[in-house]
């Protein structure tokens, strides 16, 4: 099961700017994101979703970040979701 993509509207884009544009490529996080083979992630961990069982799935490479940063700076679950 793939996560619930978000509904394409284009009056919501007006003001949208690309992520590009606003981080350093030289960051060593950006620079680490480009390393990872997102697509072996995502293969598998398709296994764990179940498309009839609970909330719709969410994007893996945000669930893959959102624990690297709870790790590297020893957080809790509620600590990564406010920031």
């Amino acid at each position: 099961m793939e996560w619930k993509k978000a509904e394409h509207m284009p009056q919501r884009e007006l003001f949208r700017v690309e992520l590009s544009f606003l981080v350093d490529a030289n960051h060593p996080l950006v620079k680490l994101g480009g390393r990872i083979n997102w697509a072996a992630f995502e293969e598998h961990l398709a296994r764990t979703y179940h498309d009839k069982t609970g909330a719709p799935g969410i994007d893996t490479r945000l669930m893959v970040a959102l624990h690297y940063l709870k790790y590297q700076h020893d957080l809790s679950d509620e600590a990564v979701v406010a920031g």
